[in-house]
């Protein structure tokens, strides 16, 4: 009993023919007219959660301390290391670059960021642990991090830290 406005464009495709149909939803037909929607459609396959609040507080937390004596190569490292510490980071997005191609002990490399994180800032690496629940969504090419609860947000205020893509 409703009738429904589309907008109709095409696109090229990469292997196909001819150009594709989009169809964008306008809004509802009424006998009053177009009553036109707000509301954004996103497409609900390919999401993607990845964990974000404990990798983006140890990456912004990195003493300078700890980097310099790595040079060039400490995002790297560091990057190995939060993946050791959380398999699913966000930073896995990225192709993180395979330990074996570093000069470095990782054992040794992550202990010596863990005290350095301690003596600058007052947080060990185990009290940054509950940070793991804030997650990155990725739905095509928009992003969101999930919900803050009080704990984390309680550490992010303390600590300094900004919880944004």
């Amino acid at each position: 009993n409703s009738y429904y406005l589309y907008k109709r464009t095409s696109r090229r495709v990469p292997g196909k023919k001819y150009p594709q149909p989009v169809d964008t939803y306008v809004g509802v037909i009424t006998p009053d007219g177009v009553i036109t929607s707000n509301k954004k459609k996103i497409t609900m396959t390919g999401i993607e959660v990845w964990e974000f609040g404990f990798s983006k507080a140890v990456w912004d937390l990195c003493p300078e301390g700890w980097k310099k004596p790595l040079g060039d190569e400490w995002e790297d490292i560091l990057k190995i290391i939060l993946t050791e510490w959380s398999p699913q980071s966000y930073l896995c997005r990225e192709e993180v670059k395979k330990r074996e191609e570093f000069q470095f002990q990782l054992g040794a490399q992550a202990a010596s960021l863990s005290r350095r994180i301690f003596k600058e800032h007052g947080v060990g690496i185990r009290e940054l642990e509950p940070l793991k629940g804030v997650y990155l969504v990725v739905m095509g090419k928009e992003k969101a991090v999930s919900k803050l609860w009080p704990e984390h947000q309680r550490l992010a205020d303390r600590l300094g830290l900004e919880m944004e893509v």
